[in-house]
């Protein structure tokens, strides 16, 4: 939804730099000149940025950080295993419940009157 609204956004401030670089006053299109080449400026100090923090991570700067994320990852693993080990004992009790529920609704006389209902006197 956000990533919509910038878009939209982005694309509603360059079709108006655009109106204005070719159909706006002379004022208008010396200021849309002007946006363009601090544009093409940032477009050019992010590419150059982008090469030196490529070289650097060529060059290791990252690798701890990676390996931490690496170890949080294993961590996170080992826990989805430990929640899986949960479930599957959250279902047998379920099971379990069901079964003794079925044994005391169907009258067995393996169930006694007063553990159907405990309470009544």
């Amino acid at each position: 939804m956000i990533q919509k609204i910038i878009s939209i956004t982005i694309l509603l401030v360059i079709g108006l730099l655009t109106y204005n670089y070719f159909f706006g006053t002379a004022q208008e299109r010396e200021q849309a000149q002007d946006i363009f080449g601090k544009g093409a400026e940032v477009v050019g100090a992010s590419a150059d940025l982008l090469k030196a923090e490529y070289q650097k991570f060529n060059d290791g700067k990252y690798d701890e950080a990676l390996n931490n994320i690496n170890g949080l990852l294993s961590k996170l693993k080992e826990k989805g295993g430990e929640i899986d080990d949960w479930k599957k004992r959250k279902e047998d009790w379920d099971q379990k419940k069901n079964d003794l529920e079925k044994l005391m609704d169907s009258g067995s006389g393996f169930v006694d009157e007063e553990v159907k209902n405990p309470l009544k006197i």
